[in-house]
């Protein structure tokens, strides 16, 4: 009895053996981000009846190597035939169209009871976001910058760079919180120089990092940068300032001039005029204020006056011309009569 089990035992190990040698299940590991598209192919060179695809133990579609690809319940689930028949070997490739969280596991190809098992995982980008924008900073001041890497899985790699080079590790601190994963981070960096301040997440499905970048400007550079500018605003607006003042009392100082020489021409012309005896100082007329009549009753006393008696020729006009000649003093009133002659 032995002896029939033995060779029996055998034969199946050595079947088996070929089997797996035979059958191929590439590739062997796969990680893709979700809704991605997800495609592995099984191959063999054994003759095979039916072949089973399983994704975490559950059978997801079926093959038959007679009528091909069986109807699956899963529409995101397809397969396409790449079998050479030169080659005498059958190949299968499994579609999944778009790879969900849950898809994440094994996915198993089962081929007359010889099993090949793949793994596949699935991976989901979040956000990156350094909070605060671009600062300002004093040079030597001790600038905090926060990046919040929100929605991931699995858990993201989150690094710091400033002016395109890596931050030591020690240099920031990293949490984590839940599943999906938020992953926050804190750098202190002392300003030196301008600096461009980059925060990356990624996972290893990812081709390119998420990266969110902030400008840390130190006003000390800022103000040596445009020196030479301020300096020749500086100058030009002092420069115009002092022009206008010149300018301000050059006007003044003709503007004086006008009046005290306007003045000297005017006195002297009422002097000349007074000496001409173009001027009746004498004359006050009534109604005139105090201060118009003062100045000429002041003039009287420089003038030497001569006062020549009228004389009336007897011969020159008739007693009746005498008469109307004589006035009224008592119809005159208060009204004054002054007669000046200059000689």
């Amino acid at each position: 009895m032995v002896n029939i089990v033995f060779p029996v035992a055998l034969a199946v190990l050595s079947f088996m053996t070929d089997g797996g040698c035979q059958m191929q299940l590439e590739p062997e590991s796969v990680t893709v981000m979700r809704g991605s598209e997800v495609r592995l192919t099984c191959s063999t060179s054994a003759p095979w009846t039916v072949m089973v695809w399983l994704l975490n133990d559950a059978v997801v579609l079926s093959i038959s190597s007679v009528h091909g690809m069986l109807p699956s319940a899963d529409p995101n689930v397809t397969a396409e035939d790449h079998s050479a028949a030169a080659a005498a070997r059958s190949s299968w490739v499994l579609v999944l169209r778009a790879a969900e969280r849950h898809h994440q596991g094994h996915v198993t190809c089962d081929l007359q009871n010889v099993r090949r098992k793949s793994a596949l995982f699935v991976q989901e980008k979040g956000s990156v976001e350094v909070s605060g924008g671009n600062r300002i900073a004093f040079r030597g001041q001790l600038v905090r910058f926060k990046c919040t890497a929100a929605e991931w899985f699995p858990d993201p790699r989150v690094e710091w760079r400033v002016n395109g080079a890596e931050v030591s590790r020690g240099e920031y601190n990293v949490s984590r919180t839940g599943g999906p994963f938020t992953v926050t981070s804190d750098l202190c960096l002392r300003a030196a120089t301008s600096s461009q301040v980059e925060c990356l997440a990624s996972v290893t499905a990812l081709a390119q990092p998420l990266s969110s970048t902030v400008r840390l400007s130190v006003v000390t550079e800022v103000l040596q940068e445009q020196e030479c500018t301020v300096l020749l605003t500086s100058t030009a607006v002092l420069s115009s300032l002092l022009l206008f003042l010149l300018l301000s009392g050059c006007i003044v100082c003709i503007v004086l001039c006008c009046r005290r020489r306007r003045r000297t021409m005017s006195g002297q012309s009422s002097v000349a005029e007074a000496a001409a005896g173009k001027v009746n100082l004498g004359y006050s007329a009534e109604g005139l204020p105090d201060d118009f009549t003062k100045g000429t009753r002041g003039q009287t006393d420089s003038v030497s006056v001569l006062k020549v008696p009228d004389v009336v020729s007897s011969r020159s006009r008739s007693p009746r011309d005498a008469g109307q000649a004589q006035v009224d003093l008592s119809k005159v009133g208060s009204q004054n009569v002054r007669r000046l002659t200059t000689v």
